[in-house]
């Protein structure tokens, strides 16, 4: 009956780590590498893209901007130098990578009017090598940004078990980011999940030999 209940706890506990593959991350880890937008003028307004702007390749649906004059972000303040954005209240902006990696995230903010997201709720998602979405997460409900004044962020990330986000997409709100960061995620890898497997399938099979 102990063993049983220990297999019990132990499939429990495997569950539990492979549900926290992916997560949505609030603070600046700061163990990876770091491009801090600098690019100056008032850029790309009506171009699609590709555009590269510090070293980091992106695309717009309809648009993709960046420089450093003045752009509003309502309540959430505004920003004049080093950023990239939709300005759109619907569009979307995407970071092409450069290659795989468990981490992406940076100083992210957004335009919010009369107390709700400027245009549709704004995104922050994770894309797989062929584009697909592999994570999104709204930043309005899941982890609302709040600033004033000028030149206000907060950080926001997500982290994967394996290295397979190669592009970083923001939606939304007029959305804006001042840096990027990508790196290693702080989450289980495989093979942890896999020897924590091989660790259940022992438990099983010392029961077994107990019982024969």
């Amino acid at each position: 009956m102990q063993l049983a209940r220990k297999i019990a706890v132990s499939v429990i506990l495997l569950g539990t780590c492979m549900g926290a593959q992916a997560t949505l991350v609030t603070s600046d880890p700061g163990t990876g590498s770091t491009t801090v937008f600098t690019a100056t003028g008032n850029n790309g307004f009506g171009d699609p893209g590709p555009v590269v702007v510090d070293g980091i390749t992106w695309t717009g649906s309809p648009q993709v901007t960046y420089g450093d004059a003045g752009y509003g972000l309502g309540s959430n303040g505004s920003w004049n130098w080093g950023w990239v954005a939709t300005n759109n209240g619907d569009g979307s902006i995407t970071a092409d990578l450069g290659g795989g990696f468990s981490f992406v995230g940076g100083l992210i903010n957004y335009s919010v009017q009369g107390g709700s997201p400027d245009g549709s709720d704004p995104l922050i998602q994770a894309l797989a090598a062929d584009m697909s979405v592999l994570e999104s997460y709204n930043l309005w409900t899941d982890a609302p940004i709040v600033t004033a004044g000028s030149n206000g962020a907060e950080f926001r990330g997500i982290s994967r078990a394996s290295s397979d986000i190669y592009y970083l997409r923001l939606v939304g709100a007029y959305s804006i980011i001042h840096s990027l960061e990508v790196g290693a995620a702080a989450v289980p890898e495989p093979a942890t999940l896999a020897l924590m497997g091989l660790g259940i399938a022992g438990l099983g099979f010392a029961r077994k030999k107990t019982q024969a």
